[in-house]
């Protein structure tokens, strides 16, 4: 099939060639606006030096004589957008397309070559694409083919870049190709396009994170735009075109009246055309050209063979077909919305209309303005409406179209249509004027898949609870026949008929159900989801006869009992005191959520725990290392939750450097004890001015929330549950570290002392606000011995625990000392506060214990003193002497000292005896 397509793509190519080989179109560029360019020549190719945008497709072909030199230093860096197409053909020597257009971030797609809007083919020394600038392509597929010496080629994600596109990629395997991208840990958006450069994202937790009105940006400026998302006005994004301009609708351009003629072009109806549309036919003015309605004025086109996106629009002023319709396209991904867009104006085919082998098409209706067949000439000579091999189409035209539908000649042709029941054949074979026979439409070979024949069974269906369901019927007489019960889980929306045989992500089930004539059939259905939609159908089986049939598809919802909890797929810490949270729900609970219960709980770090660690001697550096993942952390929601926010609506603007992204969710698993007893102790509290805990009802519908007076640098454990009115759902749980606060951390001094010892003392108050707890504190001490010759010195450094906020140490004996005193916290190393003089007082001011020593010294003397004294005082008695004791060795040249001491003997008598009568 490729070679096939491929064969295709190289006629197409090779024709366009021979057409415009050795023809240079007059190149055309005003104001950065260039239109469609056929670059075959290095001086074609150079036109492009002051294009912005191309307004229509850009060719860069058969430059077969270049050399690798002759592109040293050419390149295209204003080139940012391409309407149309981009194909590079037979380029040599040109090794990146990167280093041609290195800031081309989108291809529009409004012309495809062959369903495809970047082809890329036989480039023998291409070594990479290297469009590393590329955003976005709004429509068509990418095709890289015979490009052997290219590598990076699957290393580019370009479902990312071209959603909902078939993309045609030759990798051929290499040696020097082994290089894996090193961008990102998480799989899904490891991308590069070289060893140098990673995959720009527009959504997902790897999106560039941009202004509103941006689609990409440069990362160091989220206003430096790489395209527009809405409108550009003078090379500025605006959200909407100013007065006094016109709008270019290919590229959203505002361009004023004078520009638009410069293009070619002309205003209408506050738009820059270049033809009018259908029923208008252009008309000479004074100065330009306008469109007038014209009833009768519509466009005739030859015979249509539609088989890809291009021939599709190509078709698309088509209203009158002068010939035969064709439709034969495989499976190309949104086209039917292609079919519906460009084919809707058909109104009428003069010859006859073929439609077959197209899988992806299930109904006729994208021919909504169909009127008339002519049958001028006939599809084999008989038919002029032949549809087969169309495996899954059901209905046909549109009810109206069908009742009003007139075709002159012919009949119809249908077989090998499955689900094509023979009702829908009937009701439209009685508006052609021959009824077809049995070699027309043969019997059995439409509609045989079991859609379409009908039996009534009476089903019923009783919902019991939230995951069970009882099915009754009432089975037929025949005891043959067997039944089998079919259902199936329906998705939130259903756009499509869903029949067992529709082709859909959504699987049938098939339970066999024994009955017994006569009586009532029932089965029940068990381990259903809650709050959920099914389809459900009985159908039987005839083996005598053959015969498959279905009865109605009836669909119920069971109950929804407890909501499944939400999905948090954003919880981020904007500010050091507020924290984001954006979350999704189940989508099969979105319309019964009525209210949500958010709890937010400090994690403590208790001092005990802080003491438990000598954080003076086992310091960790590393611990103290800014880890952005802890502040910000973006889930990606599974499938069966809403789609998140893919923009991130400029909530990570501040901390999306290393945000944690995760890709699977389970909310509660076995091992967790916590989460199947959940006991939810909602409250409300405080310490200081920050909230240590917090309970919150949210109303519904919404889906974020912002929460506020938070404490900085500490982890905030969040809790958000989904209630309907009757129950809630268990939580979901996520952590997330608020950020630092600038100037936080930093004690405060309150008195120094220092004397002529050397002996400093210092107090200090804990930090007002800290960037969580604090682990411990160190002083500072800068003896300054030589005066104002203190900054060659390092200073003495003094750590203790953060229960402490004083300190008396012994340092170098100076006059002066220089101080600080320094705090570690969870959030910082190091935050001290400013330096501190103190001089030491000349008079000596005894402290406390050097005065109790001295005062036990003088007590001592005192008390010896006092004692010897004692010891030594003179005896004076209540004896009188009668001879003086010292007689003995008294001189005798000396007079008397005393009158009686001479005449009195040494004997001595009482007082007390002595009578003075």
């Amino acid at each position: 099939m490729a070679k096939k397509t491929l064969g295709w793509l190289v006629t197409i190519v090779t024709l366009n060639l021979c057409m415009g080989h050795g023809i240079t179109p007059k190149s055309f560029e005003y104001h950065g606006i260039c239109k469609s360019m056929f670059c075959n020549s290095m001086e074609a190719l150079n036109r492009l030096k002051n294009c912005t945008v191309v307004l229509g497709n850009l060719h860069v072909l058969l430059l077969e004589k270049t050399r690798r030199e002759h592109f040293t230093n050419v390149s295209f860096p204003k080139l940012k957008e391409i309407t149309g197409f981009l194909v590079v053909y037979r380029v040599r020597g040109l090794e990146s397309l990167g280093q041609l257009f290195p800031n081309l971030a989108r291809i529009r797609g409004a012309q495809l070559l062959y369903n495809y809007a970047l082809i890329v083919y036989d480039m023998p020394n291409l070594e990479e694409i290297g469009l590393y600038s590329l955003l976005k392509i709004d429509r068509g597929g990418v095709i890289i083919w015979t490009a052997s010496q290219a590598c990076f080629i699957d290393t580019v994600d370009w479902k990312s870049i071209a959603p909902g596109s078939r993309h045609v990629l030759s990798v051929d395997r290499h040696a020097h190709c082994n290089i894996h991208c090193t961008c990102s840990r998480n799989a899904l958006t490891n991308h590069c396009w070289n060893n140098r450069k990673c995959q720009r994202y527009l959504e997902g937790p790897e999106g560039e994170k941009c202004k509103s009105q941006c689609l990409g940006c440069r990362k160091t400026n989220s206003s430096d735009c790489s395209v527009c998302r809405h409108y550009t006005f003078r090379g500025q994004c605006v959200s909407e075109c100013p007065n006094g301009t016109v709008v270019l609708p290919v590229n959203k351009y505002c361009l004023n009246n004078d520009e638009c003629n410069k293009l070619d072009g002309w205003s209408w109806n506050n738009t820059c055309i270049f033809e009018c549309p259908l029923y208008y036919v252009k008309e000479k003015t004074a100065n330009s050209f306008t469109c007038r309605w014209c009833r009768n004025c519509t466009e005739t086109c030859g015979s249509q063979f539609i088989r890809s996106i291009e021939t599709i629009q190509a078709a698309r002023r088509c209203v009158y077909i002068n010939g035969s319709l064709t439709i034969h396209i495989s499976s190309i991904p949104e086209i039917v919305k292609e079919l519906q867009t460009f084919l809707s104006v058909i109104q009428e085919v003069s010859d006859h209309i073929v439609i077959y082998g197209s899988i992806a098409i299930t109904s006729l209706d994208f021919l909504s303005s169909l009127k008339r067949i002519g049958g001028r000439n006939l599809e084999r000579g008989k038919y002029s409406l032949t549809i087969y091999d169309m495996r899954n189409l059901q209905t046909l035209f549109l009810s109206n179209v069908t009742e009003n539908l007139k075709v002159d000649h012919g009949t119809v042709n249908f077989y090998g249509n499955p689900m094509l029941c023979m009702s829908q054949i009937e009701k439209l074979q009685i508006k052609f004027p021959i009824q077809p026979n049995e070699i027309d439409v043969p019997q059995g070979m439409n509609g045989y898949s079991g859609g379409c024949t009908e039996v009534s069974l009476g089903l019923q269906v009783r919902v019991l609870n939230e995951t069970s369901a009882l099915v009754m019927f009432s089975p037929v007489a025949d005891t043959d026949i067997h039944y089998s019960l079919l259902y199936v889980k329906l998705p939130q929306i259903v756009h499509e008929i869903f029949v067992p045989e529709t082709c859909s992500e959504s699987e049938w089930f098939a339970v066999d159900v024994p009955t017994v004539f006569s009586q009532l059939g029932m089965v029940q259905l068990s381990s259903l989801y809650p709050a959920s939609s099914y389809a459900i159908c009985i159908e039987t089986y005839d083996p005598v006869h053959r015969n498959l049939a279905r009865s109605k598809i009836l669909s119920f919802k069971t109950l929804v009992g407890k909501p499944e909890p939400p999905f948090i797929s954003e919880l981020v810490a904007s500010s050091p005191d507020v924290v984001v949270i954006r979350w999704v729900n189940h989508k099969n609970y979105i319309s019964h959520i009525s209210h949500y219960e958010l709890d937010v709980n400090l994690i403590e770090i208790h001092s005990k725990d802080i003491l438990a660690r000598d954080h003076c001697v086992n310091k960790d550096e590393s611990y103290y290392e800014i880890e952005f993942s802890r502040h910000a952390v973006v889930l990606r929601p599974p499938p069966s939750y809403e789609k998140g926010c893919e923009s991130m609506c400029g909530v990570l603007s501040s901390v999306t450097e290393g945000a944690m992204t995760e890709e699977y969710f389970e909310v509660c698993n076995e091992y967790d004890i916590e989460c199947g007893f959940e006991h939810n102790i909602r409250s409300n509290k405080s310490f200081g001015k920050y909230v240590q805990s917090l309970a919150i009802d949210i109303k519904g519908p919404r889906n974020d929330f912002q929460i506020g007076g938070l404490a900085p640098f500490r982890d905030y454990k969040f809790k958000l549950r989904a209630c309907t009115e009757n129950s809630c759902s268990r939580s979901a749980r996520s952590v997330v570290r608020t950020l630092s606060k600038d100037g936080a951390d930093i004690p405060s001094i309150t008195v120094i002392e220092a004397n002529l010892t050397g002996y400093v003392t210092v107090y200090w108050n804990p930090p007002l606000t800290s960037n969580g707890p604090i682990l411990s504190y160190t002083v500072e001490v800068l003896p300054s011995i030589i005066l104002n010759d203190f900054n060659n010195l390092s200073p003495q450094v003094w750590c203790i625990s953060n229960n402490t906020t004083n300190l008396t140490v012994k340092s170098e004996i100076a006059m002066k000392y220089i101080i600080r005193v320094c705090a570690t916290t969870l959030g910082s190393s190091k935050s001290c506060t400013g330096l501190k003089k103190v001089y030491v007082s000349l008079k000596r001011i005894p402290t406390w214990w050097w005065t109790g020593i001295l005062f036990g010294v003088i007590l001592f003397f005192v008390s010896t003193l006092v004692g010897w004294l004692y010891k030594n005082r003179r005896n004076y008695i209540d004896r009188i002497p009668l001879i003086d004791n010292r007689l003995s060795y008294r001189n005798e040249t000396e007079p008397p000292s005393f009158m009686m001491t001479d005449l009195a003997p040494i004997y001595s008598i009482p007082l007390r005896d002595t009578r003075l009568d």
